[in-house]
């Protein structure tokens, strides 16, 4: 090896020996507010979730750990309604602390949310303010709500629900308002267990999700959907073990069967589509919000139930079918069902 290549290698050495293998890959520490309202016209208080998210020099699980990581000290929320570009209302929220929140990955310590009651107007804008530290953060963001679904069939006129042939559907409908983008219908299969004949209620239910509807978010109709009376006979002799002898199930009355309705709007449904697991190959989605400075959600929802006793046919073929004879319901005449006169 002649002189220029030993002093070329001694000149890497040199220079590899002072670069720093220790990489910061956290930034300048800075929080980033989140915001999360989904007003809910069908409910009578409305809430508000105030958090804040940043980078740290030590793991997440461990800061998720610390409450005083997680709120601000100094949050004001107010909610604004507009009716043709005036602002008729305002709503002040103020934070409680006692709806309890789940042991988990975050801290559960401290669980603040601001809370108010609200009533609302038709055909307004909501605005949505929240300030943090006098102005720290100022967050921003509009919605409208859903208006105007209601259930068709089953009517709220019809005394019970008929689901005991097999080879037939049970059918559904309902109006889908206005400002609605999605729709899920969820039937609800209520029942009691009598174990060693302790007459407590020991009440359990099945859900069962239909398919999401996609709508046009300004036009309202009629909307019919559809289930398999066959698939709803599957269902309860998946979920529910056979019975043992010491037990006794009883069709839950006058709240057998439950249809649920719920709707989001459009931000609503964006947010859960990008939100949501990726099933593909690319697993990077991108980031929605529709408020200013900071990410989260302010949008809305609404909620529609009807609930039914069962007919006296559909409780024989619970009691009796060969889907589900072996999971121990009483037969349409016990005493429990005809004190509610189911015939």
């Amino acid at each position: 090896m002649n002189n220029i290549s030993l002093i070329f290698l001694a000149l890497i050495l040199v220079f590899l020996s002072s670069c720093s293998t220790d990489v910061d890959v956290n930034g300048e520490w800075d929080d980033i507010p989140i915001v999360f309202c989904v007003l809910d016209h069908s409910s009578q208080f409305q809430y508000v979730k105030v958090n804040k998210s940043f980078l740290g020099p030590v793991p997440a699980s461990v800061m998720a750990q610390v409450s005083d990581s997680l709120f601000y000290e100094n949050v004001s929320v107010e909610i604004k309604e507009y009716i043709n570009n005036n602002q008729t209302r305002s709503w002040i929220f103020y934070p409680v602390d006692t709806i309890d929140k789940p042991d988990g990955y975050f801290s559960s310590d401290r669980n603040t949310i601001w809370m108010a009651q609200m009533n609302f107007a038709d055909d307004a804008i909501y605005e949505l303010n929240v300030n943090i530290n006098n102005g720290e953060h100022v967050i921003k963001g509009e919605t409208q709500l859903i208006d105007g679904i209601y259930l068709i069939k089953p009517s709220s006129l019809q005394p019970q629900i008929d689901i005991h042939n097999y080879n037939g559907d049970s059918e559904y409908k309902y109006n889908n308002g206005t400002n609605g983008k999605v729709f899920q219908m969820t039937i609800v299969f209520n029942y009691l267990e009598i174990i060693d004949g302790d007459t407590s209620e020991n009440y359990k239910s099945i859900y069962w999700n239909q398919a999401k509807e996609y709508r046009n978010t300004a036009t309202a109709s009629d909307v019919t959907g559809k289930f398999s009376v066959l698939a709803f006979y599957n269902l309860l002799t998946a979920s529910i073990p056979p019975a043992e002898p010491n037990v006794k199930r009883l069709v839950k009355m006058p709240n057998s069967i439950e249809f649920r309705l719920a709707a989001a709007d459009e931000n609503y449904a964006t947010y859960m589509e990008v939100t949501s697991p990726s099933n593909g190959l690319v697993q990077d989605k991108p980031t929605f919000t529709n408020l200013t400075e900071g990410y989260g959600l302010f949008a809305s929802r609404y909620n529609i139930s009807l609930t039914k006793p069962l007919s006296g046919r559909s409780l024989d073929s619970i009691y009796r079918g060969i889907y589900t004879k072996d999971l121990g319901f009483a037969d349409r005449y016990d005493h429990y069902y005809t004190a509610w006169g189911i015939n």
